[in-house]
């Protein structure tokens, strides 16, 4: 499952009926009605009729950047001009993905690639824009021509008598169509944006963009409204919410919020002080064009190479510009530095930016400078131009200490960020659990502030405890939310302080609880969760030491020397604990009885029977998937019934969770069985094999 439901036959969230819904607000209706005006003048500027018209070097001028410098051209409108960005964005790259501009440098027109340019005199560039308009114009008459579009395989159909058309699926060719075709095609161009929107949709992405316009608009004719309102609805209330790199296991991430700690290398004087002075800090590499254009890494090193050379791998630079446009986020701090030299420090406070419009160093963060000044660097600094030193946390320290902080107390450090909202609707979306234990669930926790999740394995223990508490708060934010996850090396130290080496000796150094009660001490207003897995992992007494008391609902508040420090200390009444605890495994002990009594346990169930679970094995259309579960929940309840087992080894949904339809095959589900049940069938019954054979037998028939 995806952690965004689409229910298109449904008044949900997200679904058709609330989209048209939302579209009603005036916000959406004079936004609907000012898209109309600005596509009418578009298209008597810009459409088939008027570009039939064009001949000679009218039609360079009207349709190209140009010797003339005019910015009524039908490409700086579409890439440049403020009002058409309501359609969506294409800026970025070079003026190279138009197949011809006049070359302000070169005192040419121009065409071909930045590798290889090609240079054509005024006649020349007359017949290559000729060629381009007629096939402009080509692709509008047969998209026009085509008839109704309700479905895939129309879209489909209609590409197939597109396809030979030169540049059918590039950014500025698709964006023209939408402003002729609103309701036909999705104003949503780069490969990125449309995959994000499919995956929202829970729509499996064509290969192609210009059939992934299609299939965005399709979803849009069922809301009955706008693209543009459509687009305006998604990025206000959804796009926040993407998930890419965890799409599959539907874990909510909190990458795009945590903070991070960036140590930048200023290009030289000039660069800098415009830097501090406007509030941004910039990157170079601007002949790859737009950062975020780019679709991973990788593509970015290729483009570098074929851009620049291959003397090196590109591999730094590439790793750099992606970090600059993907990576750093708001609120983020950064240290800069010149040489071995400290120059400031800033938090980051906008998107990324490419500035076509910079004569160099195009690509911009806004950046608010804290402090500016000159500091010596402790011991050598990195040499890269943009670091993550997030992972460096004796370092981070080092460097927070340079610029005093209380130089900073009139300062506001911390950008307000507004999270997405998160409730106890779209926790019982995401969590098989039904409502009646989940109201359990929070009240208990609030009664007892400490509880402990136990449950077999596959019951969701870890992917409830982070959602239990957006859930509580009412918003995804991680600021207040940290897991930890407990082993036998865990130590006191680790989780309240303990003597660290240093360069000098030995130094008390604070633990993740220590620092995570202090941060919501500072709160009080708050609630904050700290989460620990696998909570008897660890040897709790040695861990916990003075805080077995401390951390008792009444006791909140009550102070207590620490060992190292001879600091008095308490944990605040707004920290909720939550623990998780696998019931299923032989080898750890029990919980200590003097740390049982202080948590609450809440046992977690397979939600096979849950609503949420049902809808999503309804959506995979799958024989063997039915089958297979059926076939599961026997087992569950021979496994239930088995006295040297019970309830807390019964077979949870999450290993049956991420699948599609496409991927509910026959090869994944004997992978499943194969690889992942079996296996926990010989652990369970070592002693018993013909019932590992009995049971082994029927999962794999289940899903032939």
């Amino acid at each position: 499952m995806s952690n965004i439901q689409i229910t298109e036959n449904e008044s949900g969230k997200y679904s058709p009926d609330w989209f048209y819904n939302e579209a009603q607000i005036p916000e959406c209706i004079s936004l609907a009605h000012k898209a109309d005006e600005l596509r009418e003048n578009f298209i008597n500027l810009f459409g088939v009729a008027k570009l039939k018209s064009l001949s000679g070097r009218e039609l360079l001028t009207s349709l190209f950047y140009n010797d003339e410098g005019n910015k009524t051209n039908l490409c700086y409108m579409l890439e440049m001009d403020k009002s058409l960005h309501l359609f969506g964005g294409i800026s970025g790259g070079s003026a190279y993905k138009f197949g011809l501009f006049y070359h302000k440098k070169t005192q040419n027109w121009t065409s071909g690639s930045p590798l290889k340019p090609v240079l054509l005199t005024e006649d020349e560039a007359i017949l290559k824009a000729k060629e381009i308009r007629d096939d402009l114009v080509k692709g509008a008459e047969i998209i026009s021509s085509f008839g109704s579009l309700e479905s895939l395989s129309d879209y489909e159909r209609l590409y197939k008598q597109l396809e030979h058309i030169s540049g059918i699926n590039t950014v500025w060719r698709m964006k023209y169509y939408h402003l002729l075709f609103p309701t036909l095609l999705a104003p949503f161009y780069g490969q990125d944006i449309q995959l994000k929107v499919l995956h929202f949709l829970n729509q499996k992405p064509s290969d192609i963009p210009f059939i992934r316009m299609g299939q965005i608009a399709l979803f849009i004719q069922k809301c009955n409204i706008p693209g543009i309102v459509f687009g305006h609805i998604y990025g206000k209330n959804v796009a926040d919410l993407k998930d890419s790199d965890h799409s599959n296991t539907n874990v909510l991430s909190d990458e795009k919020h945590k903070k991070h700690y960036w140590m930048y290398t200023v290009f030289d004087d000039n660069s800098w002080n415009e830097c501090y002075q406007k509030g941004f800090m910039v990157l170079g590499m601007d002949d790859i064009g737009d950062y975020s254009q780019y679709p991973s890494k990788e593509a970015l090193r290729q483009e570098l190479i074929t851009v620049y050379d291959n003397s090196t791998s590109r591999k730094n630079q590439a790793l750099m510009a992606w970090n600059f446009a993907n990576t750093v986020a708001v609120n983020d701090v950064i240290f800069a530095k010149r040489s071995n030299t400290l120059v400031g420090k800033g938090i980051v406070t906008g998107g990324y930016v490419f500035d076509a419009l910079r004569q160099e160093y195009k690509n911009v963060r806004a950046v608010k400078w804290l402090q500016v000044g000159e500091w010596a660097h402790p011991g050598n600094a990195v040499a890269k131009r943009l670091t993550d030193i997030t992972p460096y946390t004796d370092y981070i320290e080092k460097l927070t200490a340079i610029f005093a902080p209380e130089e900073l107390d009139d300062v506001d450090t911390q950008p307000e960020i507004d999270y997405p909202a998160y409730s106890s609707a779209d926790f019982l979306s995401d969590v098989y659990m039904n409502e009646q234990d989940y109201k359990t669930l929070v009240n208990v926790l609030k009664l007892k502030k400490n509880i402990i999740l136990q449950g077999a394995p596959g019951v969701g223990k870890t992917f409830t405890a982070k959602r239990l508490a957006y859930s509580i708060i009412g918003a995804k934010n991680p600021d207040r939310v940290q897991m930890i996850q407990f082993h036998q090396s865990y130590s006191y130290e680790d989780f309240i302080e303990g003597y660290r080496p240093t360069e000098n000796g030995f130094t008390i150094k604070k633990g993740s609880f220590y620092k995570f009660c202090k941060l919501a001490e500072d709160d009080d207003e708050n609630d904050y969760f700290f989460i620990i897995d696998e909570i008897n992992r660890g040897n709790l007494s040695k861990i916990f030491g003075e805080l077995f008391m401390l951390i008792e609902k009444d006791k909140r508040g009550i102070e207590l020397q620490l060992l190292y420090s001879d600091e008095n200390f308490s944990v605040p009444a707004n920290v909720y604990i939550i623990g998780m605890m696998n019931t299923a495994d032989r080898s750890l002990a029990m919980l200590d009885y003097a740390l049982r009594r202080r948590f609450s346990f809440f046992t977690m169930k397979p939600g096979f029977n849950t609503p949420v679970f049902q809808a999503y094995q309804d959506s995979l259309k799958s024989d063997a998937f039915n089958k297979l579960i059926a076939c599961v929940k026997q087992l569950n309840s021979k496994i239930a019934e088995d006295i040297s087992l019970g309830e807390g080894f019964c077979i949870g949904h999450s290993y049956f969770c991420g699948l599609t339809p496409e991927t509910a095959n026959t090869q994944t589900l004997s992978s499943i069985v194969e690889y992942e049940l079996i296996p926990l069938l010989k652990e369970y019954w070592f002693d018993e094999p013909a019932k590992i054979v009995d049971w082994s037998d029927r999962l794999r028939s289940a899903v032939k």
